[in-house]
């Protein structure tokens, strides 16, 4: 079996979890796609590597997995449906250093599993490059409700995880009016600017692909493009109260991002 790293580098996984990645993945379907059997085989060491406290460990790991799931981006390999739980879980968990990279795969995988789909229905470029297993659409709505709650400000990390998995939930089209709906819902009560502008292109994404709350995603876009948001920020030295209660407030402007993502809602499909 290959082994991309020596294994006493350590994972912080714990037992429970490392059980998991043994008995749950198929590992006969985790290969590296150009590498020939046995030397490209994987095993849960692979997976192990992504809880690991040394950040090189974690990102060789997370590269190798990577190439594994989704090679160049084009197509989604037989690995991802079945490791992307644990890439889920990894993200879900602050104890992991490269969560903003699993991130960053999920959104490839996500856009490649969307062209394969739509080179299965006629409706994109690439054809027979363009592929995607029959398990994936199934994990990939589990993915998405695993997600949806990292969008919380109150879930333990930062900002630039919420804006990662807004991202990611940017190719959940197939269910884009709820997502629309919980985005726009988000969007008020979202305290950082980044996550806040994330959130309007995402909208922008999906908008195109929404049948019910179409026309009221681009509305909404349309005012996003026009509204300056709670303004600009008052000189704390002048009015102390005044920059307290400007820094309570979640009006953002958002109105660069909004033009961004009007264009995307309005392209033709």
């Amino acid at each position: 079996m290959k082994d991309p790293e020596d294994a006493s580098e350590g994972a912080g996984a714990g037992a429970e979890l490392t059980a998991r990645f043994a008995a749950e993945v198929d590992w006969t379907k985790v290969v590296d796609l150009y590498i020939p059997l046995p030397e490209g085989q994987y095993g849960p060491d692979l997976l192990e590597r992504h809880w690991s406290p040394d950040l090189l460990t974690a990102e060789n790991a997370q590269a190798i997995l990577h190439f594994a799931c989704c090679g160049d981006g084009s197509s989604v390999s037989p690995a991802a449906p079945e490791v992307l739980p644990f890439l889920v879980e990894a993200v879900r968990d602050p104890a992991v250093k490269v969560r903003p990279q699993i991130l960053e795969t999920l959104v490839v995988l996500a856009r490649a599993g969307n062209a394969a789909r739509a080179a299965e229905l006629g409706l994109g470029h690439g054809g027979r490059w363009r592929t995607a297993p029959a398990a994936w659409p199934a994990a990939w709505d589990r993915a998405v409700d695993a997600l949806l709650p990292l969008l919380a400000d109150d879930v333990e990390g930062d900002e630039d995880i919420r804006v990662g998995v807004a991202a990611v939930l940017a190719g959940a089209i197939r269910r884009a009016d709820d997502l629309v709906d919980r985005f726009l819902a988000r969007f008020e009560d979202e305290p950082d600017l980044s996550v806040a502008e994330q959130l309007v292109l995402t909208v922008g994404e999906l908008a195109p692909h929404a049948v019910e709350r179409r026309e009221d995603a681009v509305a909404w876009l349309r005012e996003r493009t026009t509204d300056a948001g709670k303004g600009e920020e008052p000189d704390m030295d002048d009015d102390i109260d005044a920059w307290l209660a400007w820094m309570d407030r979640h009006g953002h402007d958002v109105r660069p991002a909004a033009t961004v993502a009007l264009r995307s809602a309005l392209r033709p499909q």
